[in-house]
């Protein structure tokens, strides 16, 4: 994680570290925001984000929308990384 200090903001790697922990698992926003301990509107941006480059998958049951990491060479890679 010291590796991308400064070059990746704190509250992306917190969310990063959340899926790439658990890479099989779904997650609720409202988890994801309590369990990296960033506020729930930049947990939002955040996960858009990486949903916007392919690092997350969004799966949406009913009104709600759960998120996994994307199985793809970008998180394969990323998951080595961090």
């Amino acid at each position: 994680m010291n590796l991308f200090k400064g070059l990746i903001d704190d509250k992306v790697l917190k969310v990063l570290k959340i899926f790439t922990k658990e890479p099989d698992q779904f997650f609720h926003i409202n988890k994801v925001a309590e369990a990296s301990s960033v506020p729930l509107a930049t947990t939002f941006r955040i996960i858009n984000s990486l949903v916007q480059n392919k690092l997350l998958t969004i799966q949406k049951i009913s009104k709600f929308k759960i998120y996994s990491l994307a199985k793809n060479k970008k998180t394969k890679k990323l998951r080595r990384l961090l």
